[in-house]
């Protein structure tokens, strides 16, 4: 198979932990404020951002294999959007909806409650 069927057999919860991982650790080296004059810093922040980036892509286009991955999915998705503050690009939010589409009915009544 091909196409968006690859990514069905990876999980999200484990996604979920990488991506909040590599956010935790930017974030901790971003509030060393007394780091910010090493030479390792600069490039060290650089590997942080770019791994916290891939992680978040890597969610966002993986399709959930049932509707408990696609509730778990789009609540950490939400919290990252509020976090910061809006989402970097709006193909984003497009690519989230579509993968969550076919979960739609689920997450609708999920959350009503």
């Amino acid at each position: 198979m091909g196409g968006r069927f690859d990514a069905l057999d990876s999980t999200i919860s484990p996604m979920i932990e990488n991506h909040r991982r590599a956010r935790s650790r930017r974030v901790a080296l971003e509030q060393r404020k007394w780091l910010g004059c090493s030479p390792l810093c600069s490039p060290m922040l650089i590997l942080l951002r770019w791994r916290e980036r891939r992680a978040l892509s890597g969610l966002i286009a993986v399709f959930p294999s049932t509707a408990e991955e696609a509730r778990s999915k789009l609540i950490y998705l939400m919290a990252v959007m509020i976090m910061d503050q809006a989402p970097d690009k709006l193909d984003d939010v497009a690519t989230v909806v579509d993968t969550l589409r076919p979960y739609q009915e689920s997450l609708i009544c999920r959350l009503r409650k």
